[in-house]
């Protein structure tokens, strides 16, 4: 895959916080993460978050994957609304596929909220089925969520 010039990636980690949290306001004004939830993210032996920097230092696209156990989470991808459209986030979602696989993962799953065409084709071509629907699992808006999952133990 070619990405659009001038993206530079990086692993997140402790002091990038404001970072994510100022693209996390942006991309879900009504429903951000807390600079605690973000924190307590970027903390855990657990996650792997990545970013996408732009030429000003500034954050284009973040995402995080949780493992533990044979079981992965996508807990977040988002890309600024300036940046869709350059393929950042189905890079973002390969490489935390490849992390959940790195991690022992046997599955991935994640959670979408039902209107969010977009990101249910992106999932969708990247292999996710849908397994199910969470009733009200998304707030501000309240929203269901499509329950995803991603089978990881045939050949990668």
């Amino acid at each position: 895959m070619t990405l659009a010039p001038r993206v530079s990636w990086r692993r997140a980690g402790a002091g990038d916080e404001a970072l994510l949290g100022a693209l996390e306001n942006e991309i879900f004004p009504e429903d951000p993460w807390t600079p605690a939830m973000i924190a307590e993210e970027l903390a855990s032996p657990f996650s792997t978050y990545l970013l996408a920097l732009g030429d000003e230092g500034e954050c284009l696209a973040y995402g995080g994957v949780k493992v533990v156990g044979d079981a992965a989470d996508i807990m977040t991808i988002g890309v600024a609304e300036a940046a869709r459209g350059r393929g950042l986030g189905r890079f973002l979602l390969d490489e935390l596929i490849g992390a959940a696989r790195g991690g022992g993962a046997e599955a991935v799953f994640l959670e979408v909220r039902r209107s969010n065409l977009a990101a249910r084709a992106l999932y969708a071509s990247a292999g996710f089925t849908k397994i199910g629907v969470i009733r009200r699992y998304f707030r501000n808006p309240v929203e269901d969520a499509v329950d995803m999952r991603l089978d990881l133990r045939g050949p990668a």
